[in-house]
């Protein structure tokens, strides 16, 4: 290892820092551009290399004093260094960059939307028994290794502190050395929490978890056994429900909500304003219906999505609603044709994080007025929304939403209209 005095080129799009030494490139969480650090660097031939932050020499004036005593070391923030304005503006340069890479010229972005601390209703953190006792977290910066989390700022207050209760119940099930997975969401009829790997469930494993639940007056607990397998509902202690306009719809077993109510107020809102009344609606990947039950007086809403389970919520509730109709279908592999979304005056579609590039090229050759397309990843976002501005769509409006408070990730929400042909 090499001890260096380096100043600080840059910052990644991920949050570390960017310096150069010789021919190498080394990237330096935790610091900021311009600062002068002492860093421990390794001795690899790389010219790409990691460094250990040491101390900060000269200290830039976007730097403050990190809120959560676990900054540094926990993968889930990487901007807490930096005050509020330096962060907003490297968020809108990265989301600027990445559209600009993709040969968009795009409009100005409507002012962005960054939620409160303490405001993050779910969650998915990591369990491990040791020796010494349970840890329960989010992990380390490109580590397994777990943050036994004793605060976070960016979490409701209410799961900062069932992740306390966990700490101390989960021995019940969980056996010394083996891990699991925690999918948490906090509802306003109670909490739902998905366990995912772990022992598997016999009748001891069943009674244990059913203990856990009453002693935590968990609504819903859930367990899956691998991350892709359905989830096996275990105790079912009251019914949890998510309201979308008038509609309530029953909230599945890790179901997915955005991340706040704020983010989510702010996406509905920009949809709203880009929607007509009576409008023909098709939201795609809609899951638990978020977008579409949020219209006023439309004529008809489509909602369609792969996710069997929030699929089959919502067409319970809306199965007396001549105006709605669900369909189960994998947009990827089989996306909605062109002809078919002709039949709609309104398109609205909020896809995983890997885009909807095969619906899009769907929507590009359709004649709908107006589409809204919500992301949580811009890369894939811009590559969705060229495709669209290709086969005629104007880019009129984006609305950044950042629901992740202090990392790398940005939401966004864009207003597509056709091109009249004269």
């Amino acid at each position: 290892m090499t001890i260096l005095e380096l100043k600080i080129d840059d910052i990644g799009a991920q949050g570390d820092g960017i310096a150069h030494h010789g021919n190498a490139t080394i990237f330096v969480g935790g610091t900021l551009t311009g600062e002068r650090v002492r860093i421990n660097l390794d001795d690899s031939k790389n010219v790409v290399k990691r460094a250990e932050l040491l101390d900060v020499l000269i200290a830039s004036s976007w730097r403050v004093t990190p809120p959560c005593p676990h900054f540094g070391k926990c993968g889930g923030c990487r901007f807490q260094h930096m005050n509020d304005e330096a962060y907003s503006n490297f968020k809108l340069e990265q989301l600027q960059i990445t559209f600009a890479k993709a040969g968009l010229d795009v409009p100005c972005f409507l002012p962005a939307v960054t939620t409160a601390t303490a405001t993050r209703r779910r969650a998915r953190i990591t369990a491990h028994h040791t020796a010494k006792g349970i840890l329960i977290g989010f992990n380390e910066w490109r580590s397994h290794a777990i943050i036994d989390v004793q605060e976070c700022p960016i979490l409701k207050s209410s799961l900062v502190d069932l992740i306390r209760k966990l700490r101390v119940v989960l021995p019940l099930w969980l056996n010394v050395g083996q891990r699991c997975d925690i999918q948490m969401t906090i509802l306003p009829s109670g909490i739902d929490l998905v366990l995912i790997g772990g022992p598997a469930l016999g009748l001891s494993q069943r009674q244990a978890l059913a203990e856990i639940a009453q002693r935590l007056n968990i609504a819903h607990l859930s367990w899956k056994k691998l991350d892709r397998s359905p989830a096996e509902p275990i105790v079912h202690q009251s019914p949890l429900s998510i309201t979308f306009g008038n509609t309530s719809v029953n909230f599945p077993p890790g179901g997915f909500l955005q991340a706040s109510e704020t983010g989510e107020a702010a996406l509905i809102e920009f949809t709203k304003n880009a929607y007509n009344p009576g409008d023909k609606v098709l939201d795609l990947y809609c899951g638990l219906g978020t977008f579409g039950l949020s219209m006023p007086n439309p004529e008809k809403v489509h909602f369609v999505d792969l996710d069997g389970p929030a699929i089959g919520a919502l067409g319970h509730e809306i199965k007396r609603n001549g105006r709605y109709e669900v369909s189960l279908r994998n947009l990827n592999g089989d996306p909605c044709t062109a002809v078919e979304c002709n039949d709609y005056t309104f398109v609205i579609f909020d896809p995983p994080r890997g885009g909807a590039q095969a619906q899009a090229k769907q929507l590009a050759q359709s004649d709908v007025p107006r589409i809204v397309a919500i992301s949580c990843d811009p890369e894939s976002f811009a590559r969705d929304a060229k495709i669209l501005i290709e086969g005629g769509y104007c880019l009129e409006s984006i609305l950044p939403v950042d629901q992740f408070l202090w990392s790398p990730h940005l939401e966004c929400a864009a207003k597509f209209t056709k091109k009249v042909v004269v």
